[in-house]
Parts: C-alpha cells; structure tokens; sequence
C-alpha cells in the first residue's frame, strides 16, 4: 500500500524475501525484491518484483516421444506513489503488470492497478481501496478470466508502553467482484524494537486465498532486519516458509 509510505519514520525502506511454497509436497521457489521511499513524509515511491519458479515437467512430441522438460515461471513488477495530502489522509496508487508462463506457447499478461486511502491519527490506522483492477487473461481457447479484483478495507491499532515494548494489531477484509469474500486477522509483539513476534490468521472460504494460521519472527539491529514467518492449514499452502533480509534508514 503506497499510500502508508508517508506516514512512515523511515527514510527508506528495502528488502529482498525468499519464499518455499508447497503446494501438496510440490515445492515453488518465489523470490521478492522491494523498496520504499519517503519523501520528506509526503510522498512515497515504491518498486517490487517477485519471480516465481515452479517445478520442470515432462514435454512430448505427439508421436509420444519425450523432447525435453518445460518449468513454468510467474513475474509481477508493481511501481507505486502515496501522497498524503492532509497530516492525517494518504492516497496511493500501484500500477503492475504480471505474467505467467505455464506451457510452451502458453504464456499470459495482463495489467493491474492499486488505489488506497489511508488515514492514521492516534494509534489507529484505516485504509480503503480496491485492489488488482486490470485487464483480464485470455486463455488459448479463447476464454476470458478476471483478474481477482477486490475491495478492500483494513483497521489496525499500535501502542507503545513502559517504554520497550509495543503491540501491533489489523483486521482486514477483502471483497472480490467476481466472487468470493476473504478476512484477515494479525498481532505483532515487539521489545525494544529489536524482537518480534508475530501470529495471524486467514479466512479464505470462496476467495483466491485459501484459510491458513501463520507464525512469524524478526529480528532488528541498527536499521537491519531479518524476519521469517511460516504457514500452516490448508493442504494447498500449508509448510509454506518464507524469509526476508531488509534495511531501513
């Protein structure tokens, strides 16, 4: 969400994320790149890009004779910009494009878009918006799919007490025009800003998103941070783990 950016005390803001999905013991590998920047705490610009890589299959010529091995591959590349324009109101706007390549001769894109409202005044914070509009993907049959296009809005609180320590909450929910109706609870639990620890809990039912539980870590030292976080629940997503170095000013 770019329009959080400007609310943020950091400067600048940058990490690289490794993730081991495992969809039913299949394992992907999905690396992220991101960054962040604050200027002067009224505009924001960020950037990100995440690369999927999916198990290689078996390809034959239709005489049934095996010719080689095919890997399917999944790119989004988001570039976005928050401008608060009121001390206590942001707007926010992602413009991506994601592509995936699932067989020879058979690779897709399509184009989406960001637009969120923020607002932050005494602990609370609210954003609003809707997320993934775009362009839909034709099948090679000919077959249009929409793109998962939600509306969206998320609550959360953070407070600070005797000094060193400090809690994070949100509750998000998500509704997808074409279907489907997705929620979201988390906690952060920080000490001296150094340690955290972290739990959430995702409702799927029809959504994109499948239900999962997830438990994380991290780790912050003199702007470096290492935070992990793992997934457990649904069969489709269950022992996924992910990883991310970062660096903030």
């Amino acid at each position: 969400n770019a329009a959080a950016v400007p609310f943020s005390d950091h400067k600048g803001d940058f990490a690289a994320g490794y993730s081991m999905w495992t969809p039913s013991g299949v394992t992907s590998n999905i690396l992220n790149v991101a960054g962040a920047y604050n200027i002067k705490q009224k505009i924001g610009i960020t950037a990100g890009f995440s690369y999927g890589m999916n198990p290689a299959y078996d390809i034959y010529d239709p005489s049934g004779v095996k010719k080689g091995q095919f890997k399917p591959s999944d790119m989004h590349v988001k570039v976005g910009v928050g401008y608060r324009f009121l001390p206590s109101l942001s707007l926010g706007i992602n413009l991506g494009y994601a592509s995936s390549a699932l067989a020879e001769g058979a690779s897709y894109g399509s184009l989406d878009a960001d637009v969120f409202l923020m607002a932050r005044f005494d602990g609370f914070k609210v954003a609003a918006g809707v997320s993934d509009l775009g362009s839909g993907v034709k099948s090679a049959a000919g077959t249009k799919f929409p793109l998962p296009t939600a509306g969206a809005l998320g609550v959360g609180y953070e407070s600070r007490f005797a000094e060193v320590h400090s809690i994070d909450a949100q509750v998000d929910a998500e509704y997808y025009f074409a279907g489907g109706f997705g929620a979201s609870l988390g906690a952060t639990y920080t000490y001296d800003n150094i340690v955290s620890v972290r739990a959430g809990y995702r409702y799927g039912g029809q959504s994109v998103l499948p239900s999962f539980i997830s438990f994380g870590a991290g780790l912050h030292f003199n702007g470096a941070q290492i935070d992990v976080a793992y997934l457990l629940g649904n069969s489709s997503i269950a022992n996924t783990l992910a990883v991310s170095l970062g660096y903030c000013f």
